[in-house]
């Protein structure tokens, strides 16, 4: 009798692991800030591969729809990467390099024709995310909704001719958000055009340009998509996340 009795409770803790397997598989990942969205692209420092891409659920005022998220990583020094000095000059002055060929064609590759997307980007990745919203090929193909950078400067862009809504988010201690020919053609709408916020790192400009961004303190109140005060979230399943180029 006590054989059978803890054979039948055996098998229903068996039966109940192997129902909950599923349950933890499908666990999603929600960012409904933009500090959560900007430690995603900036992988809190921790550099990998500079692009990743994955299928997500955009939703804003109650309504969601499918969309692909792509996160950009900012420059690193290892010439074996796309996003590294190559690419910087050529991207503060709005022109072609290695991280935006690199970016584009792998879009092009693994994105499914007619689908929406939406873009973030570190230092050079938000560079680089500003031009590919105005490429003829991804325009034609794709919905670009919208741009989100944290530590990039406006680029040398037909500003007419750019597809989806462009938020730039600067620490005010962080100078590289204003390293680019933009400051000295119009400098007003670099300056316009920056949401602002004050993380206190007047002697670490490091910090203010790496750190700043993912504070839930400083950004916690503007939405996934950079919108203070708004609703938008992102979901998406973590294990579909796609790395793609050199890693460090």
């Amino acid at each position: 009798m006590v054989k059978k009795t803890l054979s039948l409770v055996l098998s229903a803790v068996l039966l109940f692991a192997c129902l909950a397997v599923p349950a933890f598989a499908e666990e999603t990942a929600t960012f409904s800030t933009a500090a959560e969205v900007n430690g995603f692209v900036v992988m809190d420092r921790s550099f990998t591969t500079p692009m990743r891409l994955v299928p997500a659920t955009l939703t804003a005022d109650g309504v969601s729809r499918g969309v692909y998220f792509i996160a950009m990583l900012g420059y690193k020094s290892n010439r074996a990467q796309v996003n590294s000095g190559a690419s910087l000059f050529p991207a503060a002055f709005g022109l072609r390099n290695p991280y935006f060929d690199f970016a584009k064609q792998t879009i092009l590759e693994n994105v499914p024709e007619g689908s929406a997307l939406v873009l973030g980007g570190h230092s050079l990745g938000g560079m680089v995310a500003q031009k590919l919203r105005v490429d003829p090929d991804l325009k034609e193909r794709y919905e670009i909704v919208n741009v989100l950078t944290c530590g990039s400067p406006l680029i040398m862009i037909d500003e007419s001719a750019a597809e989806g809504t462009l938020v730039r988010m600067a620490d005010v201690n962080d100078a590289v958000p204003f390293l680019s020919p933009a400051t000295l053609v119009c400098l007003s709408r670099q300056i316009r055009t920056a949401v602002r916020e004050d993380g206190g790192y007047a002697f670490d400009p490091d910090s203010a340009h790496n750190d700043s961004y993912a504070r839930a303190d400083l950004w916690g109140g503007y939405d996934a998509l950079g919108v203070k005060g708004g609703n938008a979230s992102l979901s998406f399943d973590p294990a579909a996340v796609v790395s793609y180029g050199v890693a460090e």
